[in-house]
């Protein structure tokens, strides 16, 4: 009996400690996750500044809609995700084939490209707002020195350039991280199929064009996925460079629904349009991930 009762109180033990870390995990992901994308779903459809809330239906959606400053965000979210990918990725893959070979120094040099990941993008931020500031900016003073230009120049005053310097920012800043995922998947290619290219007379280009780049096509696959996914919801570098000027030119989807939600200068304080800029934003995000998804398999398939 006693045997029997010991041998309950141990297994009793065991399934609360194995319901214990279990269940851990599901409750932060309820509070941290869950909880939040309901109140979020819940205020999107009331008028609610942080004190008072009124439900107003869709409202909320039908402003939103005709705002062309929303629609500018999210023109403007797309371009810095798909013009740094298109900037960034053959850069990276460049990059990575150079430092795969017998160069010289390559350990020096991986670490050097893959250093600025280590930066947080905010700080990354407040460091490029500095140097290019037109009064006492370094890049205006060397630039001035040098004779290239005559006065100080503002990149950031015209909506274009601001895209663009937002563009290059990022990819100075991730092309460390995608290079070294590429040069893991560039170890992993088997030797012998260089040889046999070689040997059907395959040049340099044609060796990255029908090895390399097909060889790497998974690794390639999961790059882009992240940085699509990444750039579609990228806040703190735009926050800090540029404050989404000039005119809203630079703006993005989660810089524009910050705005709203925390009321900063310039905008009133609605929490409940903000919730419904969420949701609109995920369901965008949604969409071009599912795309994505769709035609990676289908290449897939293809090959």
């Amino acid at each position: 009996m006693r045997k029997t009762m010991t041998f309950r109180r141990a297994r009793t033990r065991e399934l609360v400690s194995i319901y214990a870390m279990v269940g851990v995990p599901y409750l932060l992901f309820a509070t941290f996750v869950l909880f939040p994308l309901l109140w979020i779903l819940r205020y999107s459809f009331y008028d609610y500044d942080g004190v008072r809330a009124t439900f107003v239906g869709l409202e909320n959606f039908r402003v939103l809609i005709a705002d062309k400053v929303w629609w500018k965000s999210v023109v403007n979210t797309l371009i810095l995700t798909f013009g740094s990918l298109a900037i960034g990725m053959p850069l990276s893959l460049l990059f990575a084939v150079i430092l795969n070979g017998k160069l010289k120094g390559r350990v020096a040099f991986r670490a050097i490209l893959y250093f600025p990941v280590l930066i947080s993008l905010a700080v990354v931020g407040t460091i490029f707002r500095i140097m290019l500031a037109p009064d006492n900016g370094i890049i205006n003073e060397l630039l001035i020195a040098t004779g290239l230009i005559d006065k100080p120049i503002y990149v950031l005053a015209t909506a274009g350039t601001a895209l663009l310097t937002l563009i290059l920012v990022e990819v100075w800043h991730g092309m460390g991280y995608n290079m070294t995922l590429m040069l893991a998947g560039l170890q992993r290619i088997p030797a012998e199929l260089y040889e046999a290219a070689i040997i059907d007379g395959a040049n340099e280009r044609q060796k990255m064009f029908y090895v390399t780049i097909p060889q790497l096509g998974p690794m390639l696959q999961i790059i882009i996925m992240l940085h699509v996914l990444n750039g579609l919801k990228i806040f703190d570098l735009v926050n800090v460079l540029t404050r989404g000027q000039p005119f809203h030119g630079s703006e993005t989807m989660v810089t524009y629904i910050f705005n709203y939600f925390f009321e900063m200068e310039g905008y009133r304080a609605q929490q409940g349009y903000a919730a419904s800029a969420s949701v609109v934003a995920f369901l965008i995000i949604s969409i071009v991930a599912l795309t994505y998804f769709k035609l990676s398999r289908r290449l897939s398939n293809n090959e």
